[in-house]
């Protein structure tokens, strides 16, 4: 453990990671773990130094340990809180699953993990199951809880996604969503005369998306599905924000969607507490 930490300490080159102290008289150089520019990471409870995204650059957002992004930090708090320490077995689905979501929830034997889509042959990392989100293979209320996260703007048909996952979750069960929004776009905008690459690009933000959100998905959601929305912002101070780098608001939040259980029938919650 230590010839790893010391080989972590001194692989660090950029002069900027360093303190210098004298110990009599003789300047010694070292890297100092809680700089500005070293960040935590609470999914692979990790120190370092965040990594760029390129593309439409965001500097220093991506953990070079487990990848995971300012969504997925914040995500695992959610996970954790609702489903992951659950004292009974329960089956989860996740649709377009991510490598660190799927490492994580691998470390809790109690779930039954279930990741798919339409092209699992991206997914080399899991043993994901080839799935259409609109037209899913399974049982109604087959699943207790089912994640999605960055898929609804790439659907044409939303009401049939949400209607779908809706009907594979059990009376009771938790639909935890996320999904970009722009928040200073007051409307959702969608045009489906839109159909390039690159004007996809231009009007939504990326080449396969086929609708630009804006906070009104909010106040539908709430209204349709008596959605929860929890924000990273109201959960932890700005500081706590920083360190662990969830610093992207049109991201940073998750939509908690619970199926209504039967009439008659209380939900079973201790599940998922």
């Amino acid at each position: 453990m230590l010839r790893k930490l010391l080989r972590f300490f001194f692989s660090i080159k950029n002069e900027k990671y360093h303190r210098v102290v004298t110990i009599f008289g003789i300047k010694i150089k070292y890297f100092h773990p809680l700089t500005e520019s070293v960040y935590f990471c609470p999914v692979c409870n990790r120190y370092g130094r965040f990594m760029d995204m390129v593309g439409k650059p965001r500097f220093a957002v991506k953990c070079p340990y487990c990848r995971s992004l300012e969504r997925h930090r914040f995500l695992f708090f959610i996970y954790k809180k609702y489903f992951l320490n659950t004292r009974k077995p329960i089956h989860v689905l996740h649709t377009a699953p991510e490598k660190c979501i799927c490492d994580l929830i691998g470390r809790y034997p109690l779930v039954d993990y279930v990741p798919m889509d339409l092209s699992p042959e991206r997914y080399r990392f899991c043993r994901c199951r080839k799935e259409d989100v609109t037209n899913l293979s399974f049982a109604d209320n087959t699943f207790d809880v089912v994640l999605s996260n960055q898929v609804m703007e790439h659907i044409m048909d939303e009401s049939k996604f949400l209607t779908e996952l809706l009907r594979v979750l059990k009376p009771g069960g938790l639909f935890l969503l996320n999904f970009p929004v722009y928040m200073g776009l007051e409307k959702t905008f969608q045009d489906n005369s839109i159909t390039s690459p690159e004007e996809r690009e231009k009007y939504y933000g990326q080449h396969d998306h086929v609708r630009a959100y804006g906070r009104d998905i909010f106040s539908r959601l709430k209204a349709q599905y008596n959605a929860e929305v929890i924000f990273a912002k109201d959960c932890f101070s700005k500081r706590r924000l920083a360190k662990m780098r969830i610093t992207n608001e049109m991201t940073d939040f998750c939509v908690i969607i619970r199926k209504q259980p039967l009439a008659g029938r209380a939900a079973d919650i201790s599940l998922l507490r």
